[in-house]
Order: C-alpha cells, then structure tokens, then sequence
C-alpha cells in the first residue's frame, strides 16, 4: 500500500513502473476499472506496451486495451508483529493513488488518469450497454452516437453476432458504448446460445443501460408481452441492478405522434425509474435531434455541453418521457448518470475490434444485403489473409509496373464463407459464379470506404457442416 507512511517502499517503487504497476492491482479490486470484459480489468496507468503482457499490432482504427486479471484480495501493509499499535493508519484513495502515478511516471503509450489536482472538473467514465430486441436499430444508433460506421447494420433481424464496443473521448469524459446482439427468449442453436451468453456479460459490466425499441414493439398489448420484448429475466435484472438507465424510441419517423407518446407511456409503466425515454430516429444519423440528446444526456459532464438546449431540440415534450412527471433534465442529474473515474483508454481508442473483424463483418453485411430467405443466417465468414504491406506506402515509395503506372497503398484479403449444406454453396456461388461475383464487388466497395484504400479481395465458399451447433467451431469462431 503506497501511503505516506511508508516513505521508502514509495521510493522502491518509484524506481520501476512495473512494481508500481503490481502494487496499485494488488490494493484493491475498487482501485481497478474494468473493461468491457468480464474476465479482466484494465488499469488506466499501464501503458499500452507493456513488457508482460501480450502485445497486439496496432492499427489505424483499432488497438486492443491491456488488461491485468483482478485480485480478490486487497493488500494491507503492516508493521511487524513486535511493533504493533492501535493507530489508525491513514487510507490512499483511488484520487490520491492515480495522482500519486500521475507525478511520477511520464512515458510513452501512458494513459493519464485524468484527475489530476488542477481540473475542476472531475473526469467521469462510463460503460454504456445498448439492449434490445433484434431488428430495433442498435447497431445504426451505435453507429449514429459515435458519427462513425463502425457496426454493421441491415434491415434483416439478427444482424449482430458479437458485442461490440466503440468508444466516445472527451475532455472530460469516456464514454464506452457496447452494441449487443438482438435478445432471443428461445434460443434454436448453439450460436444463438452463445450470442446471449455475451448479451449477459455485457449486462453484468454496465453502469448505463440503454435500451432501444421501436413504435411497433409497444403498439400491441401489454398484456400480450408484458416485459415488451426484453424478456422477463432482463427486466428483472435491469430492476436488480438499480443503474441508471435511457430508453431510445427508434423509428418515429414510420409513426405518428400519438403513436410515439403512447410508446413513451408504455415503457414509463415498465420502467418507472428510467432517467429518461427519448424519441429518435437513428437512420438520420448524427444530427437527428433525439440523438443529439442522447449523446448530450452521455457527456453531460462536459462544460461546453448544455443538456437543456439538447431537450429542448426534442420539441414539445411527450409525457413520461422523464422520470417524476417532469418535462426536462438539467446538466446535472444528467451527469450524475456516469461514475468518476479515469479514463479506460486512450483519446485516440475507437473499438476493441481489429481490422480483420471488421472486414469479415463487412463481408456478411453485404451477404445479408445480397442473399434472401433465410440464408445468410446459415454463413459465417473467415479472414484467411490481410496483407497490409503496401497499406501506407507513401507516393514517392510507389514503384512503377510494366506498364509505367504507379501502384497505389492497397489491403490484400482473402476471405472464405461457410455454409452448411452443399446446397446453400451452389445459392452463394450462384450460377456460372455470378452471385459471389456481384458480392465481392459489393463487399470490396464498402471495405474501400471503410479503410480508404485500394482493396483487392478473393472469395470462397466451402462447407461446414452444422457449424451453428458445434461447440469447437463456435469456440474457434469467437462466439463461446
């Protein structure tokens, strides 16, 4: 324990990072901010190269955070058992611990802790988990509060397979918002399980829950669906756990007014101590007023932020859409919503997805886009290559082909689809190869935009059998 009763072991540590580094995981679990893993936690002062740890490439929109495993027990200093008094002896608080940090390490890769004695201000970081059931438009509002493409997103239910997290940085708050796969009550097969299995553990992480559901969800009765959809066990839970938690009415432009209030109305009968039951429309993307008001309600903690402004861009407001018969929020009770604390990563962090991942995502998109029925349920596709070599070359570096033209920076990926059956294969490959053809043109389009250079892009299709429902493919797959 680093007090200032121990003059000397501050001095020992002092002299390597590595043994501070130990001691700060060791005091107290308190003293660890978690990831949005529930298997490890993440220490906002290790740097993003540390020697012990396994080292990930970096990117250019993703890097993966470096993550310590917890310790049950916290640790005490004491003085030997032939000098024991009954002194109170003063406590480090998490503050005074990561300023102490702060003034004694300067290195490159260090996220700072962001509390440092000078800021008015204090810093608050919150994990943001986004519910719901398929097809309400999670990811496209995911994608519509971080201004960024990041998660895929169709008008077929079940898009999302994995959590996903982006990440919103501030002056003075971060913001780790974490996509989720649609909630299924009556899984069908083991990869269903397995997407639930990480609904679950996102639900245990979160200090915010934002749940989003559409008009339709609500315009038939209560009495049909009384938990609307979430499934009696999260409502519970939700209940449970007392966070604070949003509502995000999506779609309101397919509804009418009345519509939208009786939603409003509904979701206030369910969740009474909700914060507060926005209307949005995510498809807008960024500047749709109900968006602006949920990013204002998420960074509230920021000075130039005026939350009342953001609910005032709402229009009239519809009854129930705040807690207590109110018809705002201030600043305030907004920011109360998101514990103090450092930052989880660093200002320039997006996702914990690498470029990989969001390459295959793509590709399935462009399945879900291209195939009918039910079969790109039954895909999953499989990065084998991502040659990067020629990613950042620079206009000087660019060697001239035979032909006297200038190779410009370019990704090579070779990606595979799986299928189940024999006969899917020959749906996807399509006659004389003309379906996988148009996907691939379609696919290396959106991986262009996404990564803004050159893609050259090589497709195949084989089989799997019953991949859905083998628990080692899963496991190699990422999904359990």
């Amino acid at each position: 324990m680093v007090s200032s009763r121990f003059p000397s072991l501050v001095a020992v540590l002092s002299a390597s990072p590595y043994l501070m580094t130990v001691a700060a995981s060791i005091h107290s679990r308190s003293l660890i901010t978690k990831s949005t893993s529930s298997r490890h936690a993440s220490l906002s002062f290790l740097p993003t190269n540390f020697p012990s740890h396994r080292s990930f490439r970096e990117s250019s929109r993703a890097s993966r955070p470096i993550a310590i495993p917890t310790r049950q027990r916290p640790f005490h200093a004491t003085k030997p058992t032939d000098d024991v008094d009954d002194e109170p002896r003063p406590e480090t608080s998490q503050q005074e611990l990561l300023r102490t940090l702060d003034s004694k390490f300067d290195y490159r890769g260090r996220i700072s802790s962001k509390l440092s004695a000078s800021s008015s201000i204090p810093h608050r970081c919150a994990l943001v988990t986004i519910l719901g059931r398929p097809n309400m438009g999670k990811s496209t509002l995911l994608n519509a509060l971080l201004s960024d493409d990041l998660a895929i997103a169709t008008s077929r239910p079940q898009t999302t397979r994995h959590s996903i997290l982006g990440v919103i940085t501030s002056e003075h708050s971060q913001i780790c918002l974490t996509d989720t796969p649609g909630i299924i009550e009556k899984t069908a097969y083991r990869l269903q399980q397995g997407m639930m299995e990480s609904v679950r553990g996102a639900m245990r992480d979160a200090d915010v829950f934002l749940i989003v559901t559409d008009v339709a969800v609500a315009s038939s009765s209560p009495n049909d669906d009384p938990s609307l959809g979430l499934g009696e066990t999260v409502v519970a839970e939700l209940k449970r756990r007392r966070k604070p938690v949003l509502v995000c009415v999506n779609k309101i432009d397919l509804a009418s007014s009345d519509e939208t209030a009786r939603t409003v109305q509904t979701w206030r009968t369910l969740l009474p101590d909700a914060v507060a039951i926005v209307p949005v429309c995510a498809a807008r993307g960024s500047n749709d007023a109900g968006v602006v008001a949920l990013r204002s309600l998420l960074l509230a903690n920021d000075a130039d932020v005026d939350v009342a402004a953001a609910m005032r861009g709402l229009g009239r407001p519809v009854s129930g859409m705040f807690r207590g018969g109110r018809t705002t929020i201030d600043g305030d009770e907004a920011r109360e919503m998101l514990p103090v604390g450092p930052p989880l990563y660093g200002a320039d962090f997006f996702t914990d997805r690498t470029d990989r991942f969001c390459a295959s995502e793509l590709i399935r998109e462009t399945l879900f886009e291209r195939l009918g029925k039910e079969l790109p349920y039954c895909c999953e596709v499989r990065i084998e290559t991502f040659d990067e070599s020629k990613r950042y070359l620079e206009e000087g570096d660019c060697e001239s082909d035979d032909r006297g033209q200038r190779n410009k920076s370019m990704i090579r990926i070779g990606a595979v689809i799986l299928v189940e059956r024999d006969s899917q294969k020959g749906i996807v490959v399509g006659k004389g190869g003309k379906q996988i053809k148009e996907v691939g043109m379609d696919a290396r389009k959106k991986l262009q935009k996404f990564f803004g250079v050159k893609i050259f892009l090589d497709l195949r299709v084989k089989v799997d059998k019953n991949w859905r429902n083998n628990a080692e493919k899963l496991k190699q797959y990422g999904y359990i």
